[in-house]
């Protein structure tokens, strides 16, 4: 019986003392973020990525002033220039710019998915 009692001491103190070994400091979290330099390419196939799409345009200056960019779908046209199918109501995706520790990711808003940019800089968004 004291056996067991001594058992049940020594792993609760074990694991007490697990949880006080544990780093002070807060594990970072996503913040938004702006491009220090422009980089639309790296953009545009992170959300081409993100959208299971071939290819997306974006301005040349896309997230250099603010934290989120938003696309309107596009509707698919006849040769004439017509929307196929008459008019579509297709909500815009919105895409944000965010940064972890020194690493830049773009995350979709509806879906929360998130990809990872390389070989582009940022900084947190003070606003």
């Amino acid at each position: 019986m004291k056996v067991r009692r001594l058992t049940v001491i020594a792993f609760i103190t074990t694991a007490l003392s697990g949880c006080l070994a544990q780093s002070a400091e807060p594990t970072p979290k996503l913040q938004h973020a702006l491009l220090v330099t422009p980089n639309s390419i790296a953009v545009a196939n992170a959300i081409a990525s993100l959208l299971h799409s071939s290819q997306v345009q974006l301005a040349d200056d896309v997230f250099t002033t603010n934290s989120t960019v938003t696309l309107d779908k596009l509707n698919h046209k006849d040769s004439m220039g017509n929307p196929i199918m008459g008019k579509q109501l297709n909500m815009p995706d919105q895409f944000e710019l965010m940064i972890k520790g020194k690493q830049c990711f773009v995350r979709h808003l509806d879906s929360k998915a998130t990809q990872q940019l390389k070989g582009v800089q940022c900084k947190i968004n003070q606003l």
